[in-house]
């Protein structure tokens, strides 16, 4: 018979994937590619290392950031979240309506746009969960479904029409500087940090990890498993909300074109980290290193005037290899069948 691990007891740490994977150790593979890219593209462009480039990659970068975060937890709890790209516009749009609306001064009504954004963007999450937890609905098939629905309700909300010329306390967050650091990679290392605590230092992100590694041992230790699956959707659409209210100060603009393609942008950067793609182990080291990896690359290939077209190639591209090394990297370090 098989002991179960009290689900308070510091052997959660190890509950669930490590213990059926002893042999797995955190992988850090993706520094040595990711130098050797910053070598190759200095070398055919030496501007890629201008201090005005660097500050636009490490902007750029914090968007993925943000979205990489959530979709680690979620990912985390054996789930995925196809709808975060539609949630980015939504939620953009909603609060661009709101900072457009004049109904208070220009440095609370930033405020407020925030928080409806990442309101809306939890609330997204919460359908998101509740479909996974209590339809029984695959989560593939429900974020599919919402990242349609979702986007419909953008193009409700906006229609054709672009909203622009926010007020300047609401820029700030996406082209604000701290100490000559760009503020949105300031809020995105916070973010991401956060999310590190949250999963390795707290009962929640050992329950979140438990319910990915092996989801009917922790029923029967007791772990309320709806609870916390849920719970990592509604973070992950949080932070959608976030990202989209970054975003839209960013470009000073609102239109609900917004966050397309951002949903692989953000598995990329998760899974080219290390995550695994199956639930129960999450690495933040590695989506932090995932982002500025994607970064990199995209603003390589824009200095090197690569068409639009084949920069989506290449991520495609990316995507499906990162998650083929990803499995045989597990398999040969002991990973058990998932």
């Amino acid at each position: 018979m098989t002991a179960l691990v009290r689900p308070d007891s510091p052997q959660q740490t190890t509950f669930g994937f490590f213990q059926k994977n002893p042999g797995l150790a955190p992988p850090l593979g993706l520094l040595i590619p990711l130098l050797l890219l910053i070598a190759i593209i200095t070398l055919i462009n030496p501007v890629f290392l201008d201090g005005r480039n660097v500050f636009n990659v490490y902007r750029q970068i914090s968007i993925f950031l943000i979205l990489g975060t959530g979709m680690t937890i979620v990912m985390a709890a054996r789930g995925i979240d196809l709808s975060v790209g539609s949630t980015v516009a939504l939620s953009g749009c909603s609060a661009g309506i709101i900072l457009k609306s004049g109904v208070l001064p220009d440095n609370v009504i930033g405020i407020l746009a925030i928080t409806v954004a990442i309101g809306i963007g939890a609330l997204v999450g919460l359908v998101n969960g509740l479909a996974v937890t209590r339809l029984k609905v695959p989560p593939l098939i429900v974020t599919l479904g919402t990242l349609t629905a979702v986007r419909g309700l953008a193009y409700l909300t906006m229609g054709s029409d672009q909203l622009r010329n926010f007020p300047d306390p609401f820029l700030w967050i996406g082209q604000g500087r701290v100490f000559g650091m760009p503020a949105a990679g300031i809020i995105a290392l916070v973010v991401v940090l956060s999310g590190a605590f949250l999963m390795n230092c707290t009962r929640f992100g050992k329950y979140v990890l438990a319910v990915g590694g092996d989801r009917s041992a922790a029923v029967r230790a007791g772990i309320r498993v709806q609870y916390y699956e849920t719970c990592a959707y509604v973070i992950c659409g949080a932070l959608a909300g976030l990202a989209g209210a970054m975003l839209i100060a960013r470009l000073n603009a609102a239109q609900a074109v917004l966050g397309a393609t951002m949903e692989l942008h953000a598995i990329a950067v998760v899974v080219l980290g290390g995550t695994y793609l199956f639930g129960g182990y999450a690495t933040f080291l590695g989506t932090l290193l995932g982002a500025i990896f994607l970064g990199v690359a995209e603003n390589g290939l824009l200095l090197m005037g690569v068409p639009f077209y084949w920069q989506q190639i290449v991520i495609g591209t990316t995507l499906v290899v990162a998650v083929a090394i990803q499995l045989y990297r597990f398999r040969r370090q002991g990973m058990a069948g998932g």
